[in-house]
C-alpha cells in the first residue's frame, strides 16, 4: 500500500474532526472513491493518501475486509479511529461537519440527494460496462460488448434525464451548479461519473456539447474552481 500525505492541517480539518486516513485503491485518478479526494482538494482538507493495489486489496480475506465494513468494499475513512464508509455518505458527513456542500434547505438538500442518486445509478451502469466482479475481485472485463452498450445507449440515457433535471431546476437556473451559485457534494459526483467516462473513451464530451448544455457548464464550472484546476495540473492527478 502507497501512502502520501496531502496538503497541510487547515481550518477545515479542525471542523471536520482532525486529518483523515483515506483508504482507496490505486486506480489513478478513477472510480467513485476519486470523488471524495476531488472534496478534499476543493475544501482544503489535508489527508493520508492510502492507495490498495487491486490484487493488494483482493488477497484480503473476507474477515479483514469486514472487519473494517462489512460490506468489504472501498473506500472507506478513518478520522482519528472513527471508521467512515460509503463514497456519498461520507460526502454528506463531511459536508455537514464543514457547514457547506450540502444545500440550505430541505429542498436544496433534497435535489442534491436527487442528482447523487442519479448519478450513482449511471456509475452503476457504467462498472457493470467496464468491469467484471469476480470471487477474485473487481477487473477490467474481459468482453466489450457490454461497455459498447453502455456507451451507445445507456450513457446517453442517463445524461439526456440528468440534463432534464438540472436545465428545469429553478436552482441550477441560479448558477453553474446542481444548487446554483454555490457547489454542493452532488456536483462532485456528477462530474467524477462524466470524468470516468471520458477517460476509458466514451463519448461523453461529445455529447454534453451537443445535448446537455446545462450538464457540460456544471462540467466546466468544477474545472474551474481554482482549487481543483491545480490539483489537475499538479502530480497529486493521474488521469
Amino acid at each position: 500500500m502507497k501512502s502520501t500525505t496531502i496538503g497541510t492541517p487547515s481550518a477545515a480539518n479542525e471542523a471536520i474532526g482532525g486529518v483523515p486516513q483515506f483508504y482507496y485503491y490505486d486506480f489513478a485518478s478513477k472510480g467513485r472513491g476519486e470523488v471524495i479526494r476531488l472534496f478534499f482538494e476543493d475544501a482544503g482538507i489535508s489527508f493520508v493518501d492510502n492507495r490498495f493495489s487491486f490484487d493488494e486489496y483482493n488477497n484480503k480475506t473476507v474477515e479483514e475486509r469486514a472487519a473494517v465494513n462489512p460490506a468489504g468494499s472501498l473506500p472507506y475513512i478513518d478520522l482519528n479511529g472513527k471508521l467512515l464508509t460509503q463514497s456519498y455518505p461520507i460526502l454528506r458527513y463531511l459536508a455537514r461537519q464543514l457547514g457547506k456542500y450540502d444545500g440550505k434547505t430541505s429542498e436544496e438538500k433534497y435535489f442534491a440527494d436527487v442528482i447523487c442518486d442519479q448519478a450513482l445509478d449511471w456509475r452503476t451502469r457504467f462498472v457493470d460496462g467496464a468491469f467484471a466482479t469476480t470471487k477474485e475481485g473487481l477487473n477490467p472485463a474481459n468482453d466489450s460488448s457490454a461497455f459498447d452498450h453502455h456507451k451507445d445507449y445507456l450513457m446517453p440515457k442517463y445524461v439526456r434525464g440528468i440534463e432534464k433535471h438540472l436545465a428545469e431546476s429553478p436552482f441550477t437556473k441560479a448558477g453553474p451548479f446542481v444548487l446554483g451559485a454555490e457547489i454542493s457534494y452532488a456536483d462532485f459526483v456528477l462530474y467524477q461519473i462524466y470524468h470516468d467516462e471520458r477517460e476509458l473513451g466514451g463519448p461523453v464530451t461529445e455529447l454534453l456539447e451537443k445535448e446537455a448544455p446545462t450538464l457540460k457548464k456544471l462540467v466546466e464550472a468544477v474545472e474551474a474552481r481554482p482549487r481543483i484546476a491545480e490539483y489537475f495540473k499538479s502530480d497529486r492527478y493521474f488521469g
